[in-house]
């Protein structure tokens, strides 16, 4: 798996309104602007192109629509969806397969351990699942049908990245 971690430029951005991470709903993910505050929610597996672009269309939009080219190990499935977005003002990727949220890539992440350690104790079943020059990564189910995956620095050991997956069929 390539490493997560996407650049973009960082700009002055307004202040966002306010919205709470959701604990309760692992597919539920939020989308946060580069002022670090979530602008809102999408839900992976349920969420459209459509409802992408009126959470963003207030802070700089959707962006254009790339097609990916990347496959995604994730546990036992592997994914390639079609359509990336990478929303400006926000440090996300999006995926879509059939106009459909299938993965959300964060390159700032938030609300998750700074550490392995950290990490491996707030998620025992983690596992590394690749390990490359610099960076490697681990994944661990959060249900069913979502997925975590973190990339962490080999030299500090600590997060540089996040990313949710949703790995079951539109009908699981």
């Amino acid at each position: 798996m390539k490493r997560l971690l996407t650049l973009v430029a960082v700009v002055a951005v307004p202040s966002f309104a306010a919205a709470q991470a959701d604990t309760t709903n692992p597919a539920r993910v939020a989308i946060y602007g580069i002022g670090d505050t979530i602008i809102g929610h999408l839900t992976l597996g349920a969420s459209t192109i459509a409802d992408a672009t009126r959470l963003l269309d207030r802070h700089a939009g959707l962006g254009p629509a790339r097609d990916n080219q990347i496959m995604f190990r994730i546990g036992s499935r592997t994914l390639r969806p079609h359509l990336l977005y990478n929303p400006p003002w926000t440090m996300h990727q999006l995926y879509f397969e059939k106009d459909t949220l299938v993965l959300v890539v964060d390159g700032m992440p938030h609300d998750l351990p700074s550490t392995r350690a950290e990490f491996m104790r707030q998620f025992p079943r983690a596992q590394e699942t690749n390990r490359e020059p610099g960076w490697y990564e681990l994944q661990t189910p959060l249900n069913k049908c979502i997925w975590l995956i973190a990339i962490f620095s080999t030299t500090t050991d600590t997060i540089e990245s996040d990313g949710y997956a949703r790995v079951c069929s539109s009908t699981a």
